[in-house]
């Protein structure tokens, strides 16, 4: 069974019963070639399988011999900044000139030709069981691929934006394409949320890995001292997160649960009530967080995230899955000297590794800069009108976005828009929509939870400062 992808029937074309074990759908097509000055452009049929693309004179002759094969792990994909129809092939001996009939089809040819690439060159290929290999790699792939193409065009409507004589043509082109990649991405998006979803119900939570995105997180800390920020700014966020620490339990062994207002019995069921693990119930001081119970509580993250979001916040919500897996591992590798999180860091100061690839330092850096996104925006929800994508940018202006490089600030710019009404967010954590009480309860089990993150995220950032970690 061929499914035909486009109106263009036989020009591209994808077979979702033959997946190689590149985790990619053969694919073929026919595409105009580079010959030579006197056979100028020619149309062959091409077809990409088992990472190797193959050219024959036309689909009526792919068995009696092909006209030439190329290696994609030994090629370099290369989109033409000029001619809108073609792209490249470079290897070390050759170079290899292609066309499509429509901007639209080298959007697609370049995006399969770049998943499997980036599939070959991260090593899932696994020849004894192409059938079982996870979607979530030719996402992946995918999703790395879309992000090239972007910051491209980002980098292409910047250029026209810096001319004295802006061309209307370039610039609707140029903004055609940006839209198209934009949703070309959050749906890959969906569809990675869709696979980690599904992989999350069929898992035992002890087997779990989850997998990662990158988006722009850099690997270590960074080398600059602080940022200076204005000191209006820091006493606001100090007086809010000191008001929660100040009306928080205070325990028999002198510890802290991290907010004021236990929930009563009586209030409605809602979303934050099912949670097994929250933040408020673990007990905290200064010089203590407690690792395990700090994990389990970071783990409703995500799925928090995707509930009241869904593809639009897919991104976040595997950044943070991903930074809680690293420091269960560093935990794991040394847990009675780990049962706190100073603790946990205490270990990589003493012996210089605070700036090494995968550390606990740099998975909780950015844990407790997305917690903080976290917390803003659940109390901008309450605050916010139907429409929240306003609220959300300011909420992501105010913590996020003075972290992230061009490409991670235009995918959260994508993400903005894309964000769920008010009330549908509203449904997805109780609230029915009629009944007042619950929407009383949804709210006060909202104000709880995300300033039971801000006295969490506020001790983890003064531990950091005290001990002159850079935390920008």
């Amino acid at each position: 069974r061929i499914q035909i992808l486009f109106e263009e029937q036989g020009i591209f074309r994808t077979n979702p019963e033959f997946k190689c074990r590149y985790c990619c759908y053969m694919t073929e097509g026919y595409l105009w070639k580079w010959t030579n000055y006197f056979g100028g452009w020619q149309q062959r049929w091409f077809i990409l399988k088992e990472g190797t693309l193959t050219y024959y004179l036309d689909h009526n002759t792919t068995t009696t011999g092909c006209k030439g094969s190329f290696k994609l792990e030994a090629c370099n994909i290369i989109v033409n900044p000029v001619d809108a129809l073609r792209f490249d092939l470079h290897t070390s001996t050759q170079r290899i000139y292609l066309k499509t009939d429509t901007k639209h089809l080298r959007q697609k040819w370049v995006i399969q030709l770049g998943t499997t690439k980036a599939n070959i060159s991260e090593g899932f290929a696994d020849p004894s069981a192409p059938a079982s290999l996870p979607s979530y790699h030719e996402h992946k792939a995918e999703l790395k691929t879309l992000k090239t193409l972007l910051v491209e065009q980002i980098d292409k409507l910047t250029e026209l934006c810096k001319e004295s004589e802006l061309e209307e043509l370039k610039l609707k082109e140029c903004k055609a394409m940006i839209n198209e990649l934009c949703d070309e991405f959050v749906t890959t998006l969906n569809d990675c949320t869709e696979s980690i979803i599904e992989n999350d119900a069929h898992q035992p939570r002890e087997s779990i890995v989850t997998p990662t995105i990158s988006l722009g997180t850099p690997p270590c800390l960074p080398a600059t001292n602080s940022k200076v920020v204005g000191v209006e700014d820091v006493a606001a966020e100090q007086t809010f997160v000191e008001d929660d620490i100040n009306n928080s339990f205070t325990t028999e062994d002198g510890s802290c649960c991290c907010v004021g207002t236990k929930r009563g019995d009586k209030l409605p069921i809602t979303y934050f009530s099912n949670i097994g693990d929250r933040f408020e119930d673990i007990r905290i001081n200064k010089d203590y967080i407690p690792t395990v119970a700090f994990l389990d509580a970071a783990s409703a993250l995500p799925k928090l995230l995707v509930a009241i979001g869904g593809k639009s916040l897919i991104t976040l919500s595997v950044d943070i899955g991903n930074n809680i897996q690293k420091l269960r591992n560093k935990f794991d590798s040394n847990p009675r000297k780990s049962t706190s999180l100073q603790a946990l860091i205490h270990l990589e100061i003493s012996t210089g590794k605070t700036n090494a690839k995968h550390s606990a330092t740099t998975a909780l850096l950015w844990l407790y800069r997305e917690m903080n996104f976290v917390k803003v925006f659940l109390l901008g929800i309450i605050e916010g009108q139907s429409n929240l994508s306003d609220k959300f940018m300011e909420c992501y202006e105010m913590t996020l976005r003075k972290y992230h490089n061009v490409m991670s600030k235009s995918l959260y710019t994508v993400a903005a828009k894309t964000i769920p009404y008010k009330e549908d967010i509203m449904r997805s954590l109780g609230y029915d929509g009629i009944t007042k009480s619950i929407e009383e309860a949804v709210y006060a089990d909202m104000r709880t939870y995300s300033k039971a993150i801000g006295v969490v995220v506020f001790y983890i950032e003064q531990f950091y400062i005290n001990n002159k970690i850079p935390t920008v």
